[in-house]
């Protein structure tokens, strides 16, 4: 069995797949590249290369088949929101990754254990790890567990990561409209009141009000997605 298998987290043992247990492409994912300035081993840095590669279809996959009328532009913003180094450091500090992470003494003094590009960097690299020895079909499964939760929220609320406006421009731009806006507004200059329609030709298709023309807008293209039936 492999080391850093007997020293990982026992809740991410339960969900590590069974081909990947006890290899030595597990131990190499713990193997920080400050390493090879003090031993001649080689580093993770090859598993991490991989391992990020097999997130960003892992997760495009996902999206892309749970998300069926969701436009490319806001699929690309909630990628985004799930890939990247804050979040995977999150997910690393859940399950003790920086416990098991090797490096070298000098790194480890300076809080490399627990800094976030240290941590995001390893769970990548077993990633990596896991398509080396289990293939893509696992590894993208491991994918999508690990990070469940993160995907879950995304795909309950796909435009909260955009703006309004901007996913409702490209859902209708699907079947080549345009969104135009018609404001009015109330009130004296410093206490102003704006409120915004928006339009598909002559279709209305929602509503909304706020302190700026901004704002009104904002709201009226969220109405207008609720009505269309696209989650916010």
């Amino acid at each position: 069995m492999s080391q850093a298998f007997r020293r990982l987290n026992s809740d991410l043992v339960d969900i590590l797949p069974p081909g990947l247990v006890g290899t030595k492409s597990l131990d190499l994912a713990f193997k920080h590249r400050s390493l090879v300035k003090e031993y001649d081993v080689e580093s993770n840095e090859r598993l991490e290369f991989l391992g990020d590669a097999v997130l960003q279809i892992a997760i495009s996959d996902c999206l892309f088949n749970r998300l069926v009328d969701i436009p490319e532009g806001v699929l690309t913003k909630l990628r985004a929101s799930i890939v990247n180094s804050a979040v995977l450091a999150e997910v690393a500090r859940r399950y003790s990754v920086g416990d098991v992470i090797e490096m070298s003494k000098g790194e480890e003094s300076s809080g490399g254990r627990s800094k976030g590009s240290i941590l995001a960097d390893c769970v990548e690299a077993i990633f990596g790890a896991c398509y080396v020895e289990c293939g893509f079909d696992a590894a993208r499964g491991f994918v999508t567990l690990l990070l469940g939760d993160e995907i879950d929220a995304a795909v309950a609320n796909p435009v909260a990561v955009g703006d309004y406006k901007s996913s409702l421009q490209e859902y209708l731009a699907r079947g080549s409209l345009v969104p135009t806006y018609e404001m009015t507004w109330e009130g004296p200059d410093h206490a102003r009141k704006f409120y915004a329609k928006v339009y598909a030709d002559e279709d209305l298709l929602g509503v909304g009000s706020g302190v700026s023309k901004k704002q009104a807008q904002q709201e009226a293209a969220k109405d207008a997605l609720i009505q269309l039936g696209i989650g916010v």
